[in-house]
């Protein structure tokens, strides 16, 4: 892709893009058979995706990004107009009135049904209506040969979902986990203040083995940065807890109470609120996602293939 010409010819790119990047105004990009697809056209399309790629990219990596999305929606455009020949030669027609209660329902969802802001998007775009409604018949024309040629052909098989999950259902383990709350009390730095604490910790230890409630208890004593939650922590890898604390969250039961748990620099009272065993995700729970994404998958392999046979049959050239 050559690039001659200031950015901002895109359009409203604001101040976030002083820095001139440039792009070839207009000339040929492709040509399908007899259809030209001019660099205006391939920079229309481009243009919703500048504002992310000049934050996300800079420099020569900005350059390079550029020209990818410019290839990816040239041959977006090349794709279309091979659809668009397809659809003419089937005899497929759009009649004015659907393509009008498409606008105009556009207008109702994006502009709230007004008619003065729809024509003031027209006009930063610089498209007539005529243009705006031939840019929505083909839109509705490529949508319509799509889901013939291949959304109503994409079919996936009860056997072909349940031997996806048996091939995959590693994808489908869950580890055990266990939800937990804990009380911690800094242990202090000299002799003395560590006494104080280990009778303190024993002395809540008591309490909550006399049934006080772990959570109240928690929010009241706990030196801990969970305190305020009742020392609760949501669900949790016992392996992903530091190190001290993962033999007692692997093995003691749910409900009970710890030991106290001594480090170098805290105590620490811990409760199982609840612990689940590790296993799999049951066949039934994930046929429909899985069921969705071999559907998308085999639409895709459809998609491709019938984009190959439109070539195999066109003109296509393009130019850099």
């Amino acid at each position: 892709m050559i690039l001659t010409a200031p950015i901002f010819a895109f359009g409203q790119m604001t101040n976030a893009l002083r820095k001139p990047v440039s792009i070839e105004i207009d000339g040929y990009a492709a040509k399908v058979n007899n259809r030209v697809i001019t660099i205006g056209e391939v920079n229309d399309a481009l243009t919703p995706l500048l504002p992310e790629l000049y934050r996300q990219f800079k420099g020569d990596q900005l350059k390079e990004e550029l020209d990818k999305a410019f290839d990816k929606a040239r041959d977006q455009l090349i794709e279309r107009a091979l659809i668009m020949e397809a659809f003419t030669a089937k005899g497929g027609q759009i009649p004015d009135q659907y393509v009008n209660e498409n606008i105009k329902s556009e207008i109702n969802q994006r502009y709230k049904g007004d008619e003065a802001l729809f024509e003031q998007m027209l006009a930063q775009q610089k498209k007539t209506r005529a243009e705006y409604m031939e840019n929505v018949r083909e839109q509705m024309a490529v949508g319509m040969l799509t889901n013939e040629e291949v959304g109503r052909r994409a079919r996936v098989t009860p056997e072909q979902v349940r031997e996806a999950y048996e091939q995959n259902r590693e994808m489908y383990y869950i580890p055990e986990k266990v939800k937990y709350s804990i009380i911690v009390l800094n242990k202090g730095t000299t002799p003395d203040d560590q006494a104080v604490k280990r009778e303190e910790a024993d002395t809540i230890r008591r309490r909550l083995l006399d049934g006080a409630d772990f959570g109240e208890t928690a929010t009241e004593v706990s030196e801990g940065s969970r305190a305020a939650d009742g020392g609760a922590f949501p669900w949790m890898q016992p392996k992903d807890v530091r190190p001290e604390l993962q033999d007692t969250l692997r093995t003691l039961p749910a409900g009970e109470i710890s030991e106290i748990i001594e480090t170098e620099q805290q105590l620490y009272i811990v409760k199982v609120e609840a612990r689940r065993q590790p296993g799999y995700k049951t066949f039934d729970e994930v046929r429909l996602d899985l069921k969705n994404a071999l559907t998308a998958k085999e639409r895709q392999r459809l998609h491709e293939r019938w984009i190959d046979r439109l070539k195999e049959n066109s003109y296509i050239q393009i130019y850099d």
